[in-house]
């Protein structure tokens, strides 16, 4: 009985673990909100690395120079993201961000969530 429980303990807390990491994507509107709002502000503005570093490997790095855009489409990655866009059903929704990054600061972000088709074209200009 006590291996019984130290096993479910076990998976219990793998679960809230796996809770934890999946809601900490910074794909979200409070993510656009905090750039927007600082940048609007002027006061800790986010810079193109801590944009780059909080959308991990959800991030697609469209810049030259740190100006240009990131962009990221929630749970997918830069290495997949195109396959499973073109693969997605027509209704299926994504969740993704937009950011705008002129000279090493983030200046704009628009958050959105819309059908395969609109997150492919909010990457258009990857290829």
């Amino acid at each position: 009985m006590k291996n019984f429980k130290r096993v479910l303990l076990s998976l219990v807390l793998v679960f809230v673990a796996l809770i934890a990491l999946a809601s900490c994507s910074k794909v979200s509107q409070s993510y656009a909100d905090k750039i927007n709002n600082n940048y609007q502000n002027k006061t800790n503005i986010v810079t193109y690395e801590e944009a780059k570093e909080a959308l991990g490997d959800e991030c697609i790095d469209i810049t030259v120079a740190k100006t240009g855009k990131l962009v990221a489409v929630k749970g997918l990655n830069k290495d997949n993201y195109k396959e499973k866009l073109q693969a997605a059903d027509a209704d299926t929704k994504f969740s993704f961000i937009v950011i705008t990054v002129v000279q090493g600061n983030c200046s704009n972000a628009l958050y959105a969530s819309g059908t395969a088709n609109e997150a492919l074209a909010a990457t258009i200009n990857l290829n």
